[in-house]
């Protein structure tokens, strides 16, 4: 560590009183000296043992480091040894609390001769004994075991538990220093009786004047025996055999070698076991930017804050949402309100679903199912299918610690199938009249929910046993109820295939509508060019064509003439064709976006020449500049969109001339 080009090219080593100078001292065999006392004075016990009494260690004992220092400079000074005295930029360890610069001070201390202990559980995740999640956490494991130093153990503050050593006054008198404290200072050829229960008498000579060593334990020491100490070790209690070892560890990187290795060393040592079989390493919450939160920066999120502000269940959900494996998350408030959102969604999807089955399952106790395969209908064969395939991925992601996957697989199924396709195709059965079509909805509906909610109840358990609650209607909690496993028998890979298609020609004709500005209620006419298959489907489901795009009349060929003056989208081999004739004035149309154009480019110029701005980059905070670029894209892709609209409805008037 040392720089040859810096400096006079002599080397002060001080191996008492600098981690790198004990390194290197170790290694040349020199003497570690010990200039300190307790508080930082000049000690002169180290020199007087060396034979070194010259008059300058009268000079110098028991003055401040501070003050003992300027005393070196004058002395230099005084005798013509100083060539210059410069500023120089160095780092010193400061205390974390109070900002008191930290001296690095040799002291006896308690020590675990570690790597007997590390070897074993090096092996044990070498061997898939324990996983550690993400992989790349393991090189970094398998870096710090296999260059581990002996471990010390003993601390010198005032909680925590006591060390088991204990010295003789009788017999080690000599070496039991007491302060004007009232505290006891040990020297290192102090001798320790050390044993599991306090002795009663020293087995040296018999004494009974023991005294007991004032440091306490490392916490990590005393944590890493928290796997079975808390299960009532050393005795063999039935919590011991059942709970360990446990599954899986939840934590932090900046922990894995502080906690997790010793809890490893320590499991493997004494229970002849590992403590767990899974480490999670989870991700790290920054800022929206990715800035580390720190109260300096005055960017830290207060749970407390955002979970009164937002709810405990969106907070939940928005965190396992964005924890992909091995990546921070960059946390952002409006990422927070879009999964409240979700929450809502959830919540009225249950109302709907109360509404129609008001005493949940409770309304079908006692009654045969009617939710066998051959009595479903199309749709109703779709969404289980979709439950079915939402239940196993869900599964995969969970055991594999994606918890992202788990989230987003639910969010997908829950809003944009269950919710945004399913409610609405059951709408017609459940508005028909009693019968077979509106009891078996009903009652898909409610199994559908309790599904969702088991799903979901991991991520977000208070609105999921609230709802629960009222379907379940027995007063049992959902906590208890087993996570879902799909039926084989539940997979149609036709329906799914054949929904996939409809649903992309209602998106089609819906999209198709926008572009023209056509009124939501009105009803279009739509005429279809495909093969025999795929227009059967069409005509089989024109309920829901007529229900979700507000298709009135519609036409189908599998040949002839393509119809002119028509807006047009191909989904599948089918060509759809939305005629113009009384639904749209492209004139005005063509008006009305190239005005709008006209806007979002004026204010698109707006921002980029904020952002051309060398001023107001060098002076803006990072995140208002930042705003004003998320708010440049958004224009380009709006106007991006305009243009081709516009573009759609030139061509249109153009076919029709």
């Amino acid at each position: 560590y040392v720089d040859k080009e810096f400096g006079t090219g002599a080397l002060k080593i001080t191996p008492g009183h600098d981690f790198n100078d004990y390194e290197i001292g170790e290694r040349h065999g020199l003497d570690k000296i010990n200039i300190f006392d307790a508080d930082a004075r000049i000690a002169a016990a180290d020199f007087s043992a060396r034979g070194e009494n010259g008059g300058w260690i009268e000079r110098y004992r028991g003055k401040d480091r501070f003050d003992a220092r300027k005393l070196v400079v004058s002395e230099l000074q005084e005798k013509g040894f100083l060539e210059k005295v410069e500023a120089h930029r160095h780092a010193i360890g400061h205390c974390y609390r109070c900002q008191t610069v930290i001296e690095p001070y040799l002291t006896p201390q308690w020590f675990v001769d570690i790597k007997p202990l590390a070897g074993p559980a090096i092996e044990a995740v070498r061997n898939g004994s324990i996983r550690i999640i993400p992989e790349a956490w393991g090189n970094s494991y398998f870096a710090w075991m296999e260059n581990i130093k002996d471990w010390c153990i003993s601390r010198q503050i005032w909680w925590g538990h006591q060390i088991p050593a204990w010295y003789c006054k009788g017999c080690d008198g000599a070496n039991i220093l007491k302060t004007a404290d009232g505290d006891y200072l040990l020297t290192k050829d102090a001798r320790p009786i050390v044993g599991r229960e306090t002795p009663g008498r020293c087995p040296r000579c018999g004494g009974a004047e023991l005294i007991q060593d004032p440091d306490v334990l490392d916490t990590w020491f005393s944590s890493g025996l928290w796997p079975f100490s808390t299960l009532g070790w050393p005795q063999r209690t039935d919590d011991l055999k059942s709970f360990y070892p446990t599954s899986a560890l939840v934590t932090g990187f900046d922990i894995l070698f502080f906690w997790v290795a010793r809890m490893i060393m320590m499991g493997l040592k004494f229970m002849d076991d590992v403590p767990f079989r899974d480490v999670y390493i989870h991700a790290l919450v920054r800022d929206e930017f990715g800035q580390k939160m720190s109260k300096s920066k005055g960017n830290v999120i207060d749970p407390l804050d955002v979970m009164n502000e937002y709810g405990t269940d969106a907070f939940r959900f928005t965190l396992a949402a964005m924890a992909a494996m091995g990546r921070d998350i960059k946390l952002a408030p409006e990422r927070i309100a879009g999964y409240q959102n979700f929450v809502n969604k959830l919540w009225n999807a249950a109302r709907f679903v109360l509404l129609n089955a008001p005493r949940g399952a409770a309304d079908f106790a006692g009654n045969p199912s009617v939710l066998g395969a051959e009595n479903l209908s199309f749709a109703e064969r779709w969404i289980r299918s979709r439950l079915a395939a939402a239940i196993h991925e869900a599964r995969g992601a969970l055991e594999a610690y994606r918890f992202n996957d788990f989230a987003n697989v639910l969010y997908q199924f829950t809003w944009h199938e269950f919710c945004d396709w399913y409610i609405e195709m059951s709408k017609p059965a459940l508005n028909g009249a009693p019968g077979e079509d509106n009891a078996r909805s009903r009652q898909l509906l409610v199994e559908l929910l309790e599904q969702i909610l088991l799903l979901l109840h991991p991520i977000m358990p208070f609105v999921t046993e609230e709802i629960w609650q009222v379907l379940d209607g027995k007063g049992n909690t959902i906590m208890l109820q087993a996570f879902p496993r799909a039926a084989e028998s539940w997979r149609d890979g036709a329906a799914e295939s054949d929904m996939e298609f409809l649903m992309g020609v209602i998106r089609a004709v819906r999209n198709l509508r926008t572009e023209l500005n056509c009124a939501p209620g009105k009803e279009v006419k739509v005429i279809f060019h495909g093969p025999g298959r795929e227009l059967a489907l069409l005509q089989e489901h024109a309920a829901y064509l007529r229900l979700l795009a507000r298709v009135g009349a519609a036409e189908y060929f599998e040949g002839g003439d393509r119809p002119k003056g028509a807006a047009t989208a191909v989904v599948g081999a089918t060509e759809i064709y939305l005629p113009l004739d009384d639904m749209v004035n492209l004139d005005e149309e063509h008006a009305r976006l190239t005005k709008e154009a006209g806007k979002i480019t004026d204010e698109l110029a707006r921002v980029q020449k904020k952002l051309g701005n060398g001023e107001f980059l060098s002076k803006a905070k990072h995140e208002i500049v930042q705003k004003e670029r998320e708010k440049a894209h958004q224009y380009e892709d709006k106007l991006r969109a305009l243009n081709l609209s516009i573009a759609r409805i030139a061509e249109l008037k153009a076919g029709r001339n």
